[in-house]
């Protein structure tokens, strides 16, 4: 079975998952729904697909087995419910949508009608992450008993001082949905529920839109762990530090390169001994320098979408973890104070 999808978004929808779905075996891009203009032009005719201005209008004349979804957070609910409804299977981008109710709509009717669902979280695709998260199930350094998690870096958006949705709260942008989601579902990947948090809201004296531009939490897991967060999307120096401390001994995950998903290293240190570990698988090949880094980890989530499309094996991260990661945002937010500038 071929699947038919087409891809809707004129930013990463066009440079980030129309190009991941195309290196996929058993899958035929049809189509793309973006802005007309020449960049769009060019990837339409490097990828071989049909163009068109209007998603209702695609998803209709198309015969789709799915879509892939990269547009503004407020826009994807009714993207998202209306391929649903279709039967289509819905690849999507974090946050799901800008609320629980909507989220949990969607996760209702794609669960209910057994439909293809996944969410686009990368970083537990890095390889790094991978072997780090084989440690931590083996019990490596015995249990965890805290995890401290340090990322800071400048967005283009605040640098550029850019009004656009990403610096917007009503259209789902801002620090917390935009980036802590991805945050907030790698803590819970990696140790299990969150039960309580406590959190500060920052905001940088030059923020656009007068939304938090970072958050510093305290939290506890169902566990036991105890957790630290510091997340500044307005510090120039650029890093993203996990440090998960175990009865045994701790291991690091860091990077302090300018790049989202390369540079990342992994270090353990057990009962004194520190080891640089390299992991034993690797990230496909198959990229060239121009194309968007992140196409390396999105292809992974691709081809497991793919697969339950076609063979019907269910996949994750699906709808149910982004309503959960959604419901920690709203919890986040109702329980934060802001800090002054």
């Amino acid at each position: 079975m071929v699947v038919n999808i087409a891809v809707i978004g004129s930013g990463f929808g066009m440079y980030g998952l129309l190009p991941a779905f195309c290196k996929i075996n058993d899958c035929n891009v049809v189509s793309i729904c973006g802005q007309n203009s020449d960049r769009m032009k060019r990837y339409c005719k490097k990828y071989d697909v049909r163009h068109y201005e209007d998603w209702k209008k695609m998803i209709d004349e198309e015969r789709l087995d799915a879509i892939a979804i990269a547009v503004v957070p407020k826009y994807q609910y009714e993207i998202a419910k209306y391929a649903l409804e279709k039967n289509i299977g819905v690849f999507a981008e974090k946050p799901l949508t800008t609320s629980f109710e909507t989220s949990y709509e969607l996760n209702f009717i794609a669960t209910e009608k057994k439909i293809p669902n996944m969410l686009d979280f990368i970083f537990p695709e890095i390889p790094e992450w991978l072997e780090a998260h084989k440690l931590i199930d083996s019990n490596f350094i015995g249990k965890i008993l805290q995890v401290n998690i340090n990322w800071e870096f400048l967005s283009y958006d605040l640098n550029n001082e850019i009004n656009s949705w990403k610096t917007n709260i009503d259209d789902g942008g801002g620090a917390i949905s935009l980036y802590f989601s991805h945050v907030l579902y790698y803590l819970e990947n990696f140790l299990g529920r969150i039960k309580n948090l406590n959190s500060v809201f920052i905001s940088f004296k030059k923020s656009i839109n007068n939304g938090e531009t970072g958050i510093r939490m305290d939290l506890l897991f169902e566990n036991g762990c105890n957790g630290k967060i510091i997340l500044d999307i307005a510090q120039i120096k650029q890093q993203h530090t996990l440090e998960f401390i175990g009865e045994e001994g701790s291991i690091l995950l860091k990077n302090n390169t300018t790049s989202v998903i390369d540079g990342f290293e992994l270090q353990v240190n057990k009962l004194g001994k520190i080891q640089k570990i390299i992991p034993k698988i690797s990230i496909n090949n198959k990229f060239d320098e121009s194309e968007d880094p992140r196409i390396k980890v999105v292809l992974p989530l691709a081809n497991r979408f793919i697969d339950w499309c076609k063979n019907g094996f269910e996949a994750r991260p699906n709808f149910e973890e982004g309503l959960r990661v959604q419901e920690l945002i709203i919890k986040t937010k109702e329980i934060s104070q802001k800090e002054k500038p």
